[in-house]
């Protein structure tokens, strides 16, 4: 019955509301014991804020504007949700107005418990908000005896704390559940409270599991074992949240690790030219690549491969010396790049490279550079008669390597302005200190994305909930202890 009386919830929740958006931070947290392994805060009446960002963003795509129901801003979220969670369930004589709608607050959560003695699996609970306790035990009450009477034995448990009602699998369950969580909840963990801190200002939703632990319950029960344990030793915890602002949305996630911060100069990614349609960008890459070689290698070894055969040969095969290329080519900034000239009607279609702006921009030793260069490119040849179709600059720091002479020249010269562009700052912030950052300006392609969807038969539908978008950024960045990672996408006013 949990699953149905949350599982039912979250599926009409998604139905109404498929791009998650009106969820909670980490109050639910002060329901959930502290030994919890993943924890998902969900609320349906966020700050007024974050409600008139999330409908601003949101009412810009018709599938969204069209269907939730949800257009006004003192619209109730809970009605939908629960209402359709009862119907899924086939109660007769319960109603959302009559049997929820008296006690149900704006927050639940959803988390996963250690598995309990004798048992191999995690344990799912859920936490409800509730206004009316009175009203909340009866209302759970009808619904329990409902759903036992058409699935017949027990259906699940619950218990109140502060305010909130916690329901489990049984009723003994929902009772230790609930005392263990007002002798120490997972608001009042240490652990959780820091990594919340790691995500900066909390959104309308907050995910968080803790990897290590997560990864000796669920190693038991998935046939993975050995790709979790490999987890288990580069992540300790991780978290999420989903937030917005203006006319962007933005999830930004957050892994208590083994990676070490690294050194790196400004991302080169902000010197490109502002007609760029999609650029990626690795600043520090080089040392990156150097105190992560050995955690690379055990990660190959779990899989049980044996590393250093495997890169005997290839060494013998290719001639290249690993790390020590690897450190080379990533360098102090590895950076690829695609302008939006060549990407009108006609360009890349016609199969011409060379008419098409794209290519790296490899900044290290010039020297290095090179003669790792002479070294790949002497491979491809072995293996095509065919020229190599690509021009190379060489610059002060580093070189180019692109379709067409023209376009290695603007990459090895780096003198753009695309950091201060409008469209890349609605979706990237903080760029040049980043160490990882990706591109996609989608309002210059548009037209020709547009046309071709037309061409191929797309349905309206699908072209019209494309047309809002104007960018996609993502970033990544160690921080103390922490790699802080970043995804946006912005629209159109």
């Amino acid at each position: 019955m949990l699953t149905v009386l949350v599982g039912g919830g979250a599926f009409a929740f998604y139905q109404i509301d498929p791009l998650h958006v009106f969820r909670s931070g980490p109050q639910a947290a002060e329901a959930i014991p502290a030994n919890a392994l993943l924890y998902a805060g969900f609320d349906l009446n966020p700050s007024a804020e974050q409600k008139v960002n999330a409908l601003r963003f949101l009412n810009h795509f018709p599938a969204f504007r069209n269907n939730s129901g949800l257009g006004d801003v003192n619209a109730d979220v809970r009605s939908a949700i629960f209402g359709k969670a009862l119907t899924a369930m086939r109660c007769p004589g319960l109603t959302y107005g009559v049997d929820v709608k008296p006690w149900i607050g704006n927050k639940f959560a959803v988390a996963a418990m250690p598995p309990t003695s004798g048992g191999s699996s995690p344990v799912v609970i859920g936490a409800l908000e509730v206004t009316n306790q009175s009203a909340a035990k009866t209302g759970l009450s009808k619904i329990r005896a409902c759903v036992r009477s058409i699935m017949g034995g027990p259906t699940f448990g619950f218990a109140f704390e502060g305010d909130y009602a916690l329901l489990a699998q049984t009723q003994v369950q929902a009772v230790s559940y609930a005392k263990a969580a007002a002798s120490s909840s997972l608001a009042d963990s240490a652990a959780f409270t820091a990594d919340m801190k790691s995500l900066g200002d909390l959104g309308v939703a907050t995910m968080w599991v803790d990897v290590s632990r997560a990864v000796t319950a669920f190693g038991q029960v998935l046939p993975v074992s050995a790709q979790l344990g490999n987890l288990d030793h580069s992540a300790q915890r991780a978290a999420a949240t989903f937030r917005f602002s203006g006319d962007s949305a933005e999830i930004v996630t957050s892994v208590l690790g083994s990676a070490p911060a690294v050194t790196h100069g400004e991302n080169q990614i902000v010197k490109l030219p502002s007609s760029t349609v999609f650029a990626v960008s690795e600043a520090g890459g080089g040392q990156r690549v150097g105190v992560s070689w050995k955690a690379i290698k055990q990660g190959i070894a779990a899989q049980g491969v044996d590393v250093g055969a495997a890169i005997s040969q290839l060494e013998a095969r290719t001639g290249l010396r690993l790390p020590d290329d690897l450190r080379t080519l990533f360098g102090n900034n590895l950076l690829f790049a695609m302008d939006r000239n060549g990407l009108g009607a006609g360009g890349p279609l016609r199969g011409d490279l060379s008419s098409i702006d794209a290519g790296f921009r490899f900044t290290n030793n010039p020297a290095a550079l090179n003669a790792l260069y002479a070294k790949v490119r002497r491979l491809i040849e072995q293996q095509s008669t065919a020229a190599l179709p690509v021009a190379k600059v060489d610059a002060s720091d580093g070189i180019a390597v692109a379709t067409n002479a023209r376009y290695a020249k603007v990459l090895a010269g780096l003198s753009g302005g695309l950091g201060e562009s409008p469209g890349f700052q609605s979706v990237v912030q903080n760029a040049a200190n980043m160490e990882f950052v990706a591109y996609f300006n989608w309002n210059s392609v548009e037209q020709t994305i547009v046309s071709a969807l037309h061409n191929s038969g797309a349905p309206q539908q699908v072209i019209d909930n494309l047309r809002p978008l104007r960018a996609i950024g993502a970033t990544s960045v160690v921080s103390g202890h922490y790699t802080v990672g970043s995804i946006k996408v912005s629209v159109d006013d």
